[in-house]
């Protein structure tokens, strides 16, 4: 689970690169409303993330 759990995390990120590098670094038209759809977007992949690898932490199973 763990193994699928970090590839998962490694794809997320990825993605995100891929669309920060299109929308911020590679394009010089001005700052719009696709990257701030995009930073809403990370922010709350990452907050879920966040929440899940807590509980996941959390979990009396892996502290056994």
């Amino acid at each position: 689970m763990d193994f699928f759990f970090r590839s998962y995390l490694k794809q997320v990120v990825s993605i995100h690169q891929a669309m920060f590098d299109k929308l911020l670094f590679e394009e010089e038209k001005e700052v719009g409303a696709d990257l701030a759809e995009l930073f809403e977007d990370v922010g709350k992949t990452y907050l879920l993330l966040s929440e899940r690898i807590s509980e996941k932490c959390s979990s009396p199973s892996l502290q056994d």
